[in-house]
């Protein structure tokens, strides 16, 4: 009776546990690009980011941090044919001081940095989010063609440091095409 009376305590936490990590499943998760490292050029090359890019389950609405020193880098949105030539002449948008952000539409990000030589030793990340609703699969590899266009980069938002949230975002004007 103790035993049948254990197995049924068991079964119970564990139903708990797995209610408890689907409902937080559902909400937004922060990471830090890079971890440690932070948005700078990798000392790995670009192997660096595209691995953390895949070790990385992202959904939208997801938070992500990048942190770098102002002045000695930035973050720039671009094609996926920019991303690919390390072309930073025409980004969409470039954001001078880090800070998270908040990508608001499902699809591929292409991300590196406008200052000289930066892209081409690795400071460039390409980053998949998943639906929301669905279930998150690892960022793509290289060979992905979705590339974002205008109307896209306007679904990335900045949320400034003092004033984290959801709730006040800084309007971002992006460049068209």
């Amino acid at each position: 009776m103790v035993a049948k009376s254990m197995n049924v305590s068991n079964v119970l936490v564990l139903v708990i546990a797995a209610a408890v990590f689907t409902l937080h499943g559902t909400e937004a998760a922060q990471y830090t690009v890079g971890d440690e490292l932070g948005w700078t050029i990798p000392p790995g090359g670009a192997a660096t980011y595209a691995s953390w890019a895949a070790k990385h389950s992202l959904v939208v609405s997801d938070i992500l941090t990048f942190n770098f020193a102002v002045g000695e880098q930035d973050l720039a949105l671009v094609t996926k044919e920019d991303f690919d030539a390390c072309n930073t002449a025409d980004p969409l948008f470039v954001f001078q001081d880090p800070g998270d952000f908040i990508f608001e539409s499902e699809g591929t990000y292409y991300l590196t940095c406008t200052f000289a030589g930066h892209c081409a030793k690795g400071q460039k990340i390409a980053l998949y989010f998943a639906p929301s609703g669905g279930s998150p699969s690892p960022s793509p590899a290289a060979s992905q063609s979705q590339s974002q266009s205008a109307g896209d980069a306007a679904a990335v938002k900045f949320v400034s440091k003092k004033e984290y949230g959801f709730k006040k975002l800084m309007p971002v004007t992006m460049k068209s095409l």
